[in-house]
């Protein structure tokens, strides 16, 4: 069977597994891949349902997603790991990191985007049981889009994947564990109609280490727009940790 992570065969001492919105695959990263330096694998995380694993399942919730995920990066990638996911991914990240960190090989790094702190209770009603059309409207008033191909072939595979993907975060609870104790770095866009930016900065409740909050112009999808600007702050945090553990 063909497992859940992207990447290409490196001797980068470090990797970073990045994991995206919902509705999203390995794809939404293909932009990422020549930015960052040698020093840093990008590994793009497939989950099940979406792209060329779409004929499995999608994952419904937190649990599984990370059980998954780790798995698989025990059996493939033996190197220190960073942690970077967007919206839906941002919340798989936090508790993939969370578990990593019990099992004693926590991340070296991890980067939160478009996502509000675990411990904060929802702002929006929940959307993913709606009919498909009040769906559909829920969905693009919170800053997505059903519109990418607009025909009946592509909505017959995004609405069951997207409301999938959103029962997974919709559904999530919190439960509180020890703090982390690696960096965390999160970003946030001006204009994103799902996260404000009090929201973000509450991601520093949950780490032991340097706390940082990046913000950039733009809504939901902000890191497309600024993925240049992202991947060089990515670079930078674990270049800097690298120089302080060596």
């Amino acid at each position: 069977m063909k497992g859940w992570l992207r990447y290409e065969p490196s001797d980068a001492p470090v990797a970073l597994l990045c994991l995206p919105h919902a509705g999203g695959g390995a794809g939404s990263f293909s932009r990422w891949l020549g930015l960052f330096p040698p020093s840093v694998l990008p590994v793009r995380a497939q989950l099940p349902g979406r792209e060329d694993l779409a004929a499995l399942p999608a994952l419904r919730t937190v649990e599984a997603a990370v059980a998954g995920l780790a798995a698989q990066l025990r059996a493939e990638l033996d190197r220190p790991l960073a942690l970077y996911g967007h919206s839906m991914g941002a919340i798989i990240a936090f508790e993939l990191a969370r578990h990593l960190t019990a099992a004693g090989t926590p991340p070296v790094h991890l980067f939160l985007s478009g996502r509000r702190a675990p411990q904060l209770p929802a702002r929006r009603p929940q959307i993913h049981r709606l009919p498909d059309d009040e769906f559909a409207a829920a969905l693009e008033t919170s800053g997505g889009t059903l519109s990418g191909g607009g025909s009946r072939s592509f909505l017959r595979y995004a609405v069951p994947l997207i409301k999938a993907d959103l029962e997974l975060t919709e559904e999530y609870v919190f439960g509180p564990q020890p703090r982390l104790g690696c960096p965390v770095d999160a970003f946030v866009g001006t204009e994103d109609p799902v996260v404000d930016a009090d929201e973000v900065h509450a991601w520093g409740e949950h780490t032991d280490g340097p706390f940082r909050v990046h913000t950039f112009s733009g809504d939901h999808f902000f890191h497309q727009q600024h993925r240049v600007a992202i991947a060089a702050t990515i670079a930078e945090g674990i270049r800097a940790r690298a120089t302080v553990v060596s």
